[in-house]
């Protein structure tokens, strides 16, 4: 019963939990493919609480072009792109994007329009079209090779580097684009990534209810100075969970403990032969003295028997030490305790003797008579079969 009562305990106590407050767990900082989603983003499946209204974009962790899970930023006039990095702490806090071709999608437009981004490091390319795929440059002229081909290639070089003597002469303007670079340096080789900054969002005036930072600027949506908080207790499943997860290491450490006592109690009853005592001859049986430890003289006038090869013991049922639970082998010595004639081995019960006289089966105490014990331990190291 002490494994259920347990359990109904640990059901009670769990049922009265007080309830907690959810509204910072919903918002709280998400990891997503090592990218940190946090205000003023959210993900999709957050409650729009969590990122800010004014910025009106959301971050999932999708699957695209058949590769790993990754962070997918939408903006409503230019599409997707992956997200490689978001630092919120540096001085002016930038989005660092990248796609499977960056030059193909600033040709098709790069449109922020309706969002509060901006390129952090602004630079205007020309794009040029060669309609061969081996022309000589120079820096800070870039081929891009995802535009190019075999017989072709683009290329892209800042504008006010851009010579109209230069090698790209033979060449066709595509276009003028304004680049968000990722550094403020030209790259040398190609552009893979570009980057946005934003400014904080100013909650100055409403809507803003993001609640679910305590360092936001914003302003509660109620205006009362206190976010306004969801508070619900532990749902019957979390409950039931956590009873399941506490209550089955109890449950299992308690059955083995009751099971290892059962075991030991049976094995006891057994290996401990019976011992009839009629009622009317109990009380005569009792020594008349205090029960005491025996002298090392006393003990070694208990009869002593070595045991041969073939393990004879006066009693076939018995051979078991019932102070050790060990069997009795060959060349072991065992001692007898007289009149009751139960046997153990030597050291076992010549150290129990030291502390108690009575025999540890029967708990009886055999004559002091050391004449009559040596008379015994002669009798019985002749009667032993061996």
């Amino acid at each position: 019963m002490a494994p259920f009562n347990l359990f109904f305990f640990l059901f009670l106590c769990l049922s009265f939990l007080p309830p907690i407050s959810t509204d910072g767990a919903l918002c709280d900082p998400v990891l997503c493919q090592d990218v940190l989603v946090e205000f003023p983003f959210r993900l999709a499946n957050q409650p729009d609480c969590c990122g800010d209204p004014n910025f009106n974009l959301s971050i999932s962790c999708t699957s695209r072009y058949q590769e790993p899970a990754q962070t997918i930023i939408n903006f409503p006039l230019s599409g997707e792109f992956t997200v490689d990095t978001i630092n919120y702490w540096s001085w002016t806090p930038y989005l660092q994007m990248s796609d499977s071709c960056i030059p193909e999608r600033l040709l098709e437009g790069l449109d922020l329009s309706g969002t509060p981004f901006r390129p952090r490091y602004p630079e205007n390319y020309t794009f040029f079209y060669c309609p061969s795929a081996d022309v000589s440059h120079d820096f800070p002229a870039i081929r891009f090779s995802c535009l190019s081909g075999t017989n072709s290639s683009v290329w892209g070089i800042p504008s006010i580097a851009y010579n109209q003597s230069s090698m790209f002469s033979s060449c066709a303007e595509m276009a003028n684009i304004l680049v968000p670079l990722p550094t403020p340096f030209w790259p040398m080789y190609n552009i893979t990534s570009i980057v946005l900054s934003w400014d904080q969002p100013d909650c100055s005036f409403p809507p803003c209810n993001h609640c679910g930072n305590s360092g936001s600027n914003c302003r509660p949506e109620n205006g009362n100075g206190e976010c306004p908080r969801k508070k619900r207790g532990i749902s019957n499943g979390i409950k039931f969970a956590l009873i399941f997860t506490l209550g089955t290491p109890i449950i299992l450490i308690v059955s083995s403990i009751i099971i290892y006592n059962v075991r030991v109690n049976l094995y006891d009853r057994h290996h401990r032969p019976n011992v009839e005592i009629p009622g009317s001859n109990a009380e005569s049986q009792l020594p008349a003295v205090a029960v005491n430890g025996l002298d090392g003289s006393r003990i070694e006038a208990y009869p002593i028997t070595t045991l041969c090869e073939n393990v004879k013991l006066p009693r076939a049922d018995d051979n078991t030490c019932s102070i050790c639970l060990s069997e009795y082998e060959a060349k072991e010595t065992i001692r007898t305790i007289p009149d009751c004639d139960h046997y153990f081995h030597s050291s076992c019960i010549d150290e129990w003797l030291v502390l108690n006289a009575a025999c540890p089966i029967c708990r009886n105490t055999p004559d002091y008579d050391s004449g009559r014990l040596m008379t015994r331990s002669t009798l019985a190291s002749s009667r032993l079969p061996l």
